[in-house]
């Protein structure tokens, strides 16, 4: 079983100034509701990859104020769900800060913005249970027990290309190490969407959809069933024999690794459409997440 796993994030390096934080935690708490959602904004840039400032903002109690603002938005500052959402997403980054951000009550609160009309929220609420399920299994279940799933599925069929794939980056991340996610992911009929996502311009929501089916249907027999059932598996190598792009191609071998695993009938399909030409194609390729993909599924489909 290949498992693909993701992580978003944004891009500010190293550690401000002293002082910084703890004036912009002060502004969190500001009765300005702009100067609030500016502050979580900032906060947000700023724990994007430094895991020192991650706990900083939680240890000094930055949680509750992010937490009001997803419950409480301003109709005036319409970023401010959004700014909060993203900024849990990458305090949840922190392997360390992962439970209590989940027992916080900010997990339950994200579900909830996910059924908002704000899809910019509803796309970063998907991003921070993305972050919070990552390499902690227990928060998969909690994220599912929430009710997270069917929401997560709805934003799939959002027209915005960002809330596709954080979505699908969410259902992907739950679905690793637990059975019951994949059920409940494929009941509620999420791989029918997810294999239309092959088929995105966008080459995030491309990768991404590609990871979630991989996810979802490694080990599972029912869905790798119901993926080749909706037409999965020749869509998955149109994908193989037109991308260029490594970050999609490992994640879609992935896929028909996973797929064509203990399942004949896939396997044979996948033959017959010619995914084995276009594996040995890649296995030569120098990056190894995408050289190793590529041998796995050759060696899947090569097995008698």
């Amino acid at each position: 079983e290949l498992e693909e796993e993701e992580e978003e994030g944004e891009a500010y390096r190293g550690v401000p100034p002293a002082g910084v934080v703890e004036g912009l935690m002060m502004m969190l708490t500001s009765p300005d509701a702009t100067e609030k959602a500016k502050a979580a904004a900032a906060l947000c840039n700023i724990c994007s990859e430094t895991d020192s400032n991650r706990e900083l903002v939680v240890h000094a109690g930055g949680l509750p104020s992010l937490i009001d603002m997803l419950k409480h938005p301003s109709p005036e500052v319409p970023f401010m769900q959004s700014a909060a959402a993203a900024c849990i997403c990458n305090l949840a980054a922190n392997i360390n800060s992962k439970e209590v951000i989940a027992t916080s009550g900010a997990l339950e609160v994200l579900v909830k913005v996910l059924r908002s009309e704000n899809q910019a929220a509803a796309a970063q609420a998907a991003g921070a249970l993305w972050s919070l399920c990552v390499d902690n299994d227990m928060n998969k279940q909690r994220v599912a027990d929430a009710g997270a799933i069917p929401h997560l599925i709805t934003l799939l069929h959002a027209p915005d290309t960002f809330a596709q794939s954080q979505s699908a980056g969410a259902l992907s991340e739950c679905s690793i190490r637990n059975d019951n996610n994949k059920r409940l992911i494929s009941e509620h009929g999420a791989i029918l969407p997810l294999v239309k996502m092959l088929r995105s311009q966008d080459l995030s929501v491309q990768r991404l959809s590609s990871c979630a089916l991989c996810n979802v249907c490694a080990n599972h027999e029912a869905n790798k069933r119901q993926a080749r059932e909706v037409g999965a598996l020749p869509v998955l190598v149109h994908l193989l024999s037109s991308s260029q792009v490594p970050e999609v191609l490992s994640p879609v071998a992935g896929a028909i690794c996973n797929l064509s695993m203990k399942c004949q009938e896939n396997k044979a399909e996948f033959i017959r459409l010619g995914a084995t030409d276009v594996l040995r194609h890649l296995v030569t390729s120098p990056i190894p997440s995408l050289h190793g993909n590529a041998l796995a599924a050759l060696e899947q489909l090569e097995l008698g």
